[in-house]
């Protein structure tokens, strides 16, 4: 049995969402060097990887100034925190082997509280305050879609580390927010990448596994963010090219805790499974109302449900047999492992381990790229398109991007994954 190591009874939940006026956002500033630097070419262990590959030494200068954005706090904490992590290590270790030319990189890391006007905000403070060659984030897809104009009318490039709504990277022949990649005129935003598992990609392995267990009664449930809307526009477009048939949809609202009534309409509608887009506390009331109406249905979604809230706040025993996705495993390869031993040895815990290992990904495409193309957004961009001989800790290829494809991990580096006594294993 293969473990996906998200439980943890330290859970990496910091203040509640209001812990910080919405104009005075909290920044933590990543990876200040604390010893002499390293040669530029020192190298990693065999098959591992490290971000002081990337680094030069050179006569120095200003920092090289990059914004992060994601949730320290609020709903989605443990994925924010463990996004802040893995920056932090990238960011340290290159710093420490000379940076770009001897140039520091400062990554001010803000916490957006799950709230768009106040991603907005951090956006706005980086491209005009802090004069940022790109941009690190977000966590929730609804932040990101309200945020990105401002970066592409900047023309500043966003690496994605956690999102995973289609419509945050791609858009339609007109330019409109897409549903589906891959269906006729959808095309990359120019300037936003992603390294987390893309909803469509999501969908389809929770369906592969519903083909293989012979589910047949699907409904579907979602939140009303933009993440919980937008993810749910892709599965009513990919369900039923499946040959499944959705016999019942509904909503609910980020902080609701009964969700008795819709699952009701659920039940009576003779729904077995749901397909589920929200996060982790929101999962586990679903989990709980349920049980008040004895309805035994089989809960699956995106990875959402992987977030160790839902057991922490539900009890492992609702979870269990929760379906979910995932494409990470501190033990797929050797710079997997490692990357967990970085995490164990920095931060004493690796609750979550697929958000770090994502966002460290995200920030080494980011300083690959910039020692190839120096700080100037525009080649920047093209530079991170263009992306060759990459290697990272997840799954990400030697080609991450191309013109028509900003995402690096595709279906076939997903599996489903379920709770299991408290724990995320892959399904079989």
């Amino acid at each position: 049995m293969v473990r996906v190591f998200v439980l943890s009874a330290l859970a990496l939940v910091l203040a509640a969402c209001n812990s910080a006026p919405a104009a005075q956002p909290r920044a933590a500033t990543a990876a200040q060097p604390t010893t002499a630097a390293a040669p530029a070419s020192a190298a990693a262990p065999a098959n591992t990887v490290s971000c002081a590959e990337f680094a030069s030494q050179g006569a120095g200068g200003a920092p090289i100034n990059i914004g992060a954005d994601g949730s320290l706090t609020g709903a989605t904490s443990n994925f924010g925190v463990g996004m802040k992590r893995g920056i932090e290590i990238c960011a340290k270790e290159f710093n420490d082997a000379g940076g770009y030319q001897g140039r520091k990189i400062n990554v001010a890391i803000l916490d957006d509280q799950v709230k768009p006007e106040l991603a907005v905000a951090n956006v706005t403070r980086f491209l005009q305050q802090d004069k940022v060659i790109a941009i690190i984030g977000p966590v929730n897809s609804g932040n990101a879609l309200a945020y990105l104009p401002k970066v592409e009318e900047a023309e500043v490039p966003d690496i994605v580390p956690v999102s995973t709504s289609v419509q945050v990277v791609y858009v339609d022949a007109n330019n409109q927010p897409a549903a589906v990649y891959g269906d006729p005129g959808v095309h990359p935003r120019k300037w936003v990448f992603r390294s987390s598992m893309q909803d469509n990609f999501q969908v389809e392995t929770i369906l592969g596994y519903a083909k293989s267990k012979g589910w047949d009664a699907i409904g579907i449930m979602n939140d009303t963010t933009g993440y919980g809307t937008a993810s749910k526009a892709t599965a009513d477009k990919i369900i039923p090219t499946q040959g499944f048939k959705i016999l019942a949809q509904d909503t609910y609202n980020v902080g609701d805790t009964d969700m008795t009534s819709q699952l009701q309409k659920m039940k009576d509608a003779g729904v077995k499974q749901i397909i589920n887009f929200g996060l982790g506390p929101e999962d586990a009331n679903l989990l709980i109302s349920a049980k008040k109406i004895n309805y035994n249905v089989q809960f699956s979604g995106a990875w959402g449900w992987s977030d160790p809230l839902v057991p922490q706040l539900a009890g492992k025993d609702l979870a269990e047999g929760v379906v979910t996705v995932a494409s990470f495993t501190p033990d797929q390869s050797a710079a997997a492992a490692d990357f967990h031993q970085k995490m164990l040895r920095d931060y004493g815990e690796d609750p979550f381990p697929i958000a770090p290992a994502q966002a460290y990904d995200a920030t080494r495409m980011l300083l690959l790229a910039l020692s190839k193309s120096g700080p100037d957004s525009a080649k920047l961009r093209d530079a991170i398109e263009g992306l060759d001989g990459f290697k990272g800790v997840t799954a990400a290829p030697s080609k991450p991007f191309g013109p028509d494809r900003h995402h690096s991990l595709e279906g076939k580096d997903m599996f489903p994954a379920v709770w299991k006594n408290g724990e995320l294993v892959k399904a079989q």
